[in-house]
């Protein structure tokens, strides 16, 4: 464990402190300026959140901490006075908003402090509201809400420190193994840590090695016809026997706070497929580890995605400058969310796509600075269909696509920033995709591969009506003629 989820030495740790330190000083001043009576327990201290809270961090993981603000604040105003003060002192860069996290949407920011990832959220104690609910949410409030979330899941378990090593090893398998990140419809760290502190509930007084084989076990076999809730009172599922698993409802898990709300509302069935299917495989090996058949890097190896697929859709994000491309990126994964829901919705019956929740950064000819973003596709190939031997069948994937660039353009920044980002969303094939890879393995620029599907030029603003108002040629059907090499441009 200390070496696939290294823990970050004594100086991260003291440069860490030192940027918190900082945020908070930060922070301080702004309220101050405000005018607002600070109460006792009010704007004196950052409070953990996270993996932060948890003792889960990996050397150079986001930090994400809390500020409680006097009730009597204008929340609204807050955020935009902390970014302007940070911009002020120096030392920050990559300043962006804080994003949702599931139905929590608290009021903060991301930055870069001193070389520090942070993320700051900020919140209010207002008296006499009730309990949170899924309808019914005081975001000025969310912050607390994801405190006292965090405090409850660490009290859960019986031993904490058994807790944190099983969260680091999660964290681990779930990353390398393409199940971690709420933006692709997976599981966050949040519902990640639920999951942990419950294995840790069922199986007290267990060391990790075999703590870490019940985690697969349990959740491979859970009947998520109920939900994984850490309330002791609540009632245990049934485990059906191995083998008995049938099609279950999506993967539910609770916060620890009031009625109980979701972490996951944006997964689907392809991601609740994908997350099952690498459960169980979890399972499998870690009894093939207790039968001395396979070693413990078998259970969390990387997973070959990027050998898997034959055809791939790839989202390059890019901009001109480093700041412009962290908000740009921080907005696009706030669409993208929706993204696999598109492809079930209108295209499953053709397609079956495998997100893989992570960045990867390339070297760009025209764009300094630019990441992408990796689907996999399955192309449903029916024999009742096939066209005439010698003829290719053509899959069309425009309607997912172009509802995603309709909502992706909406982007705030947008007219303040033009000629200054891209996105260019292209399919490319394996063959394309490696020499991609190995071109961006030895630093060389990113040659142009695959076909552009869609463009979204920074040039235009707005957006169009509806699906039909997109320019796009009219022979990407079923009959589309062999070889044709699909639809090259549709530009916003």
């Amino acid at each position: 464990l200390a070496a696939a989820s290294p823990q970050p030495g004594p100086a991260e740790r003291a440069r860490a402190d030192d940027a918190v330190a900082e945020l908070l000083n930060v922070c301080q001043a702004c309220v101050s300026r405000s005018g607002a009576a600070v109460q006792p327990g009010e704007a004196h201290a950052l409070l953990p959140l996270g993996a932060y809270h948890f003792g889960a961090l990996e050397p150079g993981d986001e930090i994400a901490v809390l500020l409680v603000v006097p009730w009597t604040m204008q929340m609204a105003d807050l955020p935009g006075a902390v970014s302007g003060e940070l911009l002020r002192r120096g030392q920050s860069k990559n300043i962006t908003p804080a994003g949702a996290d599931g139905l929590l949407n608290a009021p903060g920011l991301r930055v870069e402090l001193r070389g520090v990832r942070l993320k700051l959220l900020l919140s209010q104690r207002i008296p006499m509201l009730p309990a949170p609910r899924p309808e019914a949410i005081v975001q000025n409030m969310a912050g607390v809400f994801a405190h006292e979330a965090a405090t409850n899941i660490l009290a859960s378990a019986p031993d904490p420190e058994l807790f944190s090593a099983l969260l680091r090893f999660v964290r681990v398998w779930a990353r390398r193994r393409g199940v971690y990140g709420g933006f692709l419809g997976f599981p966050g760290g949040t519902a990640w840590a639920i999951c942990c502190a419950k294995v840790c509930q069922m199986h007290p007084n267990t060391e990790l090695p075999y703590l870490a084989a019940r985690f697969f076990r349990t959740l491979s076999r859970w009947d998520w016809r109920q939900p994984i809730n850490l309330d002791r009172a609540a009632a245990q599922p049934t485990l059906p026997p191995d083998g008995d698993a049938a099609a279950t409802p999506l993967m539910s898990v609770l916060l620890p706070i009031g009625a109980g709300l979701p972490t996951t509302p944006s997964l689907t069935e392809t991601t609740m497929r994908i997350v099952q299917k690498e459960l169980r495989r979890g399972y499998k090996m870690m009894q093939q580890v207790e039968l001395a058949k396979a070693h413990w890097t078998d259970v969390y190896k990387e997973a070959n995605f990027f050998q898997r697929h034959r055809h791939y859709l790839e989202f390059d994000f890019m901009a001109t400058s480093e700041d412009i491309h962290a908000s740009w990126v921080a907005f696009g994964k706030q669409q993208m969310q929706e993204l696999v829901s598109l492809f079930e919705k209108s295209s499953s019956k053709i397609v079956t796509v495998r997100p893989w929740p992570d960045w990867v950064q390339f070297t760009d000819a025209e764009w300094p600075h630019a990441t992408a973003v990796f689907l996999g596709l399955h192309l449903e190939r029916d024999d009742d269909t096939q066209q005439e031997k010698g003829q290719r069948r053509s899959f069309d994937l425009r309607e997912p696509i172009v509802k995603f660039l309709e909502a992706i353009s909406a982007w705030p920044e947008a007219e303040a920033n033009v000629n200054k980002f891209e996105l260019l969303i292209k399919h490319v094939r394996l063959a394309e995709l490696e020499q991609w890879l190995e071109s961006r393995k030895i630093g060389e620029t990113a040659q142009p591969t695959g076909t552009a599907i869609q463009g979204l030029s920074a040039q235009a603003q707005g957006r169009p009506p509806s699906l039909a108002a997109w320019p796009m040629p009219e022979e990407l059907g079923r009959d589309a003629p062999p070889g044709h090499p699909g639809l090259q441009q549709c530009s916003l």
